[in-house]
């Protein structure tokens, strides 16, 4: 998509909002404006500007390829928070409504490396080179962690304690990471645990 090729936004942004279950407010939100002004997007009365429709670009963007594409849908339409990334440098290509009312602010990480805001938990991971090495050569089908918030994001304190699942596999030669998201008991305690891949197949 690009602005001068005429898009029609109203149609875009009402088709993205309601596509996440996500009220105008929410979607405001999302791209740092307030009800109204999203409400006079989807009634064709103003269009958003070219840093938002940057935003919306990065957030609407569709792969090519039937595996990603159903992954995709099936991210769009989970109650879960839940997040797509490209695991070589934790490129965030994803994710579900839940996730972006949970976290508005990651709309503006759509597209981009999370490396640089990890902390917690999810650096552990990434500084656990054996684990990294067993991800890279397919010996890991996922990872079960129980998490306070993994990124430096405006909303870093007010996240709670979650209990995710993160699945790896190959596309293309190109490794991904799905992480689905639950809400932990508030007992629980924070770390990971992996799942080997041969494990999965015998619990199967």
């Amino acid at each position: 998509m690009g602005e001068d090729r005429g898009e029609d936004w109203s149609t875009f942004v009402r088709r993205y909002r309601l596509r996440h279950g996500l009220s105008q407010v929410h979607m405001g939100e999302l791209l740092g404006v307030a009800q109204r002004t999203v409400s006079r997007w989807e009634r064709g009365d103003d269009k958003p500007s070219v840093a938002q429709q940057k935003r919306l670009r990065d957030l609407g963007w569709e792969p090519e390829g039937t595996l990603l594409r159903s992954l995709y849908a099936s991210i769009t339409h989970c109650p879960a928070a839940r997040a797509l990334t490209r695991t070589s440098n934790l490129e965030l290509y994803r994710l579900s409504g839940p996730a972006l009312v949970k976290r508005p602010s990651m709309a503006n990480w759509v597209g981009h490396q999370l490396a640089p805001i990890a902390c917690g938990v999810l650096a552990e991971i990434m500084e656990d080179r054996p684990l990294q090495q067993a991800i890279a050569n397919g010996d890991i089908q996922s990872l079960i962690t129980t998490t306070r918030s993994v990124l430096k994001t405006e909303e870093h304190d007010q996240i709670g304690l979650y209990l995710t699942t993160i699945t790896y596999f190959f596309h293309e030669g190109t490794l991904y990471s799905d992480a689905i998201g639950v809400p932990a008991p508030s007992d629980a305690a924070c770390g990971y645990r992996a799942v080997a891949m041969d494990e999965a197949i015998c619990d199967v």
